[in-house]
């Protein structure tokens, strides 16, 4: 009853009221203040030339960016906030668990076996990407005097912090409020993923006067999964194989490498390397920088790939005995041994902390997770030889152009979304940076490879064997005006097996496959070491809080120094590629210094070490809040979120950590679904000053790697701003011109590349499973025909899927992914969306860290989870801002009569208060 109550509540709010909601905004501070007309941050601006195969007329992706500026003052404001003294409360003990749920080996998460298919019709065609003044309001919670303090000392030190007992507290009650039947009155955060089933008429008061609402209980599964797919092991007949006869694979394998080296020492010294500064290839190497760690390893998995094609044809193996036969053979039997990984050291202080580069989180497999290991895969790969050839088409005849495809199916057209904010596309994609990073093919000296001269083919004898080039069409609509036949495209970078043996090649995933903030801390101790200052637990700042000038940059490779400024360095090497993603790398570094400047005031004790490694425990565990208590639920829809036991509980701890779950990032996921954020973005960001006032649009193709409008006081709060107000672009197969044309155009250049098409050629590159392989996987029907597309798709795109593709099951799975239509309450369609959910699964249950496990020796106490629980996007953006004054507690909704900006200050934005971090000394 109340659920329809609430239903009626929502259809009685009609148009006139939202109107008027879009004429009237708040100031910075709250107060109201009118909006001029012609304002909207959603209207479509220009036309674009119509893409073939579309129909009518296009328009450009969105408005543009604006620029926000930052004024600075001295990082030293932080400490504005910490002359208060300091009351140690009593703390609530930590719970601990004694049993973890039974993980079980099914394997997939909804109806159908991936394993199933694989062995049954899949397999068939086997065969292939500032600086601070005041800080705005206080950081700190008032704390509560108490009255005595219990007879507790902690151990304090790098393995191991013992917090004292505190008592037990409620926040942010409501206060002379009315909520009915079950519900309670809590900041609307409490409460995120039940937004759209809130009566927005049915708020409550909260202890400060602001508005709360009436949060319904925490939902309950109706058919609860703890299920995720199981890793794909096909069991092959396989001839009997001889040490000696693996040994001579392995030589022949060392030989062709050898051959590789001396081509790339001709190509190299007749200049067929990719040299022009200026280039869109160019530029778009700097987005992959491969370390000399990560060369190393990849040398050898060549080495071993080449190895199992010489026995595939030695013993006239078919792609299946190859690619999963030959694992029964092990690398480590062989003169091949030393290329294999080392174990990697698991001592006292990884039980209590991260290590650096995600080795130890599971103690049974330390390289479980671990930077330069290899993405695992929901199906089995599809190479054309089942080794390392791209994916083909099932008739043996090549796929179609990966350009043919995007073009033929993808145009520019302005879909504001009506309810969400660029927030979460700008989310999106530095979660991605925390989790995926697959390095590509390089020459020894990390010059890049080659593949097209000047737009046009390089001559057979001279290219490269990483070299995949994307054909561009002769009558293209954009690139022929530029002459332009060949889109250069490298090869991504294998890696050993998990458990190096000779077979299919796996891609390498270059930092950590955790939600651990690597995008902020780095995934290698050198990284780790460039951005940390050494002193009071901090990260290195440039001026007052800037993110640190990255001293390896040039103006080859940083566009921001040809203006005169500095590009950033970060814990992933990816900051620079937007303006938004550096803005949001700056506020989460922030908030790791605010964060370690509180934990120095209350524990004056602590050392460098405790203090740097509390404040990153605690700024990560924030970011996992987020994600899945505001921004997974907005993706995936609620009824995914509970029915997979993925939504934050609403206190206490979960028991979910399970060590039989392997986090490691899906190829599938990688490659492919994580890339719908894509179709999210706008061409052009919109800027807004204090009074909340467009002030700046911001062309995106115009500021790839450089962000030096940060640089400009007030920029960076401008730009969180039209984090908070503009609306993203909706999720479909639109995506803006500025992404498949211009993408790292550069300076003075008329043209770029094509991401959609990168990212089919990527898909191939991978060996991904065709489209229909993955939706049968999770749980639809299998396409007999084109038709049976109409299920999940508009039938405009299924016949231009037909008309380029000739087979259902030649359909990439990108493509087609972004064309599904969105699950009710979800941004995703239902296969992109079984993807995401299953990754985001493992992300929960098999990272030992996540920070709601209980009963572990990194565990949160209760009261300091309780606190965590307390943080949210708005929070984070209020904290770190330069004058960040109000904002919608949901920030990555756009602000509505539910959701209304209110202070940085109100208790509808609750803050994290740091007393149950304090350690009483001996």
């Amino acid at each position: 009853m109340t659920a329809l109550l609430c239903l009626l509540a929502v259809v009685l709010c009609d148009s006139s009221e939202k109107d008027e909601l879009r004429k009237v905004e708040d100031d910075d501070d709250g107060s109201p203040v009118k909006r001029h007309e012609g304002d909207d941050a959603s209207r479509n601006t220009r036309h674009v030339f119509p893409l073939s195969r579309v129909d009518g007329p296009t328009f450009a992706r969105g408005l543009a960016y604006q620029n926000p500026t930052p004024s600075f003052s001295g990082i030293t404001s932080f400490n504005q906030h910490f002359n208060r003294p300091v009351v140690f409360p009593p703390h609530s003990p930590s719970a601990h668990l004694t049993s973890y749920s039974p993980f079980s080996a099914t394997p997939t998460i909804l109806p159908t076996s991936p394993l199933q298919h694989a062995n049954s019709g899949v397999s068939n065609f086997l065969g292939s990407n500032g600086g601070y003044s005041s800080r705005g309001q206080a950081t700190i919670r008032q704390l509560h005097p108490v009255t005595t303090l219990h007879n507790v000392a902690p151990v304090v030190g790098h393995n191991r912090l013992d917090f004292p007992e505190a008592e037990k507290t409620e926040h942010h009650q409501g206060v002379g409020s009315s909520c009915r039947g079950h519900t309670t009155c809590s900041p609307l955060v409490s409460c995120a993923a039940c937004f759209s089933e809130l009566d927005p008429y049915d708020k409550c008061e909260l202890e400060d006067g602001h508005f709360g609402v009436c949060c319904p209980p925490s939902p309950s599964p109706n058919a609860p999964n703890r299920r995720v797919f199981a890793v794909p092991n096909i069991f092959v007949k396989t001839p009997d194989i001889s040490l000696y006869q693996l040994n001579e694979a392995a030589k022949a394998g060392l030989w062709e490498v050898a051959e590789r080296d001396k081509l790339e020492q001709v190509l190299r010294t007749q200049d067929i390397v990719v040299s022009n500064p200026k280039s869109p290839e160019y530029r778009h190497l700097q987005f992959f920088k491969t370390s000399p760690r990560a060369m190393k390893f990849g040398r050898a998995a060549i080495t071993v790939e080449r190895s199992t094609v010489f026995l595939m044809k030695k013993f006239y193996l078919t792609s299946l005995q190859a690619g999963y036969g030959l694992r029964r053979f092990s690398v480590r039997d062989t003169i091949l041994s030393d290329t294999c990984p080392e174990e990697p050291y698991c001592g006292e202080k990884e039980e209590y902390y991260r290590t650096i580069d995600g080795s130890c989180n599971n103690i049974r497999n330390p390289r479980w997770g671990q930077a330069k290991t290899a993405l695992n895969r929901i199906l089995p790969a599809h190479y054309e030889d089942g080794v390392f050839e791209p994916r083909g088409g099932i008739s043996g005849r090549q796929l179609p152009s990966a350009r043919v495809v995007s073009i033929s199916n993808v145009a520019d057209v302005d879909m504001p979304d009506p309810e969400l904010t660029l927030s979460v596309m700008q989310m999106g994609q530095f979660i991605d940076h925390d989790l995926t990073s697959v390095p590509i093919f390089r020459f020894g000296n990390e010059s890049g490879i080659q593949c097209c001269n000047d737009g046009a083919f390089v001559d057979p004898s001279m290219t490269h064997p990483a070299c995949f080039p994307v054909e561009i069409p002769t009558d293209d609509p954009f690139f022929s005006r530029f002459g332009r036949r060949c889109m250069n495209f490298v090869r991504s970078m294998p890696t050993q097996n998990e458990n190096c043996t000779f077979g299919s090649a796996q891609q390498m995933n270059q930092i950590t496959h955790f939600l651990d903030g690597s995008n902020v801390y780095a995934s290698s101790v050198e990284d780790e070491r460039s951005i940390r200052a050494g002193r009071g637990g901090l990260l290195n700042v440039q001026g007052p809080a800037l993110l640190p000038a990255d001293p390896s940059a040039s103006e080859n490779s940083c566009d921001a120094l040809n203006r005169g400024f500095d590009c950033f360095l970060a814990g992933d090497n990816r900051v620079n590629e937007q303006p938004d993603l550096a803005v949001i790398h700056t506020i989460f570094m922030r908030e790791h210094n605010r964060l370690a400047l509180q934990l120095a005031k209350i524990n004056p004790q602590w050392d460098d070490e405790t203090l740097y490694q509390e404040a990153r425990r605690i700024n990560v565990a924030q970011m996992q809040h987020i994600i899945y208590n505001e921004w997974l639920p907005i993706i995936l829809g609620k009824d995914c979120m509970v029915n997979n036991l993925m939504l934050p509980r609403p206190d206490g701890f979960s028991r979910d950590y399970d060590p039989n779950v392997n986090a490691a990032i899906r190829n599938e996921f990688a490659a492919a679904a994580f890339r719908f954020g894509h179709t999210l973005v706008q061409g052009m960001f919109q800027l807004f000053g204090k009074n909340h006032q467009p002030t700046e649009k911001v062309q995106l193709h115009e500021h790839f790697n450089s962000p030096h409008l940060l640089y400009t006081p007030g920029k960076l709060d401008e730009f969180l701003r039209g984090l908070a107000k503009q609306p993203i672009q909706k999720f479909d197969n639109f995506v803006t011109e500025d992404l498949t044309n211009r993408l790292f155009q550069g300076m003075n250049n008329p043209f770029g590349m094509d991401l959609v098409a990168l990212n089919i050629q990527r898909g191939r590159d991978h060996g991904i499973p065709p489209y229909n392989a993955l939706r049968e996987a999770c749980g639809l029907p299998r396409a007999r025909s084109f038709e049976d597309l109409l299920d999940v798709m508009p039938g405009p795109v299924v016949q231009r899927l037909s008309g380029v593709y000739d087979s259902v099951d030649d359909i990439d799975l990108f493509i087609a992914g972004i064309a599904e239509r969105p699950v009710p309450g979800a941004v995703l369609g239902p296969t992109f969306k079984c993807i995401v959910a299953d990754q985001f699964m493992r992300l929960r249950r098999g990272d030992r860290f996540f920070y709601e496990h209980g009963g572990l020796p990194n565990s949160f106490t209760e009261a300091q989870l309780r606190e965590i629980k307390q943080t949210s996007w708005a929070r984070i953006m209020c904290d770190n801002g330069d004058h960040i004054k109000a904002v919608q507690p949901l920030a990555m909704r756009l602000p509505g009569k539910l959701n209304m900006k209110v202070p940085c200050d109100s208790a509808s934005i609750p803050k994290l208060d740091l007393t149950p971090w304090i350690s009483v000394p001996y």
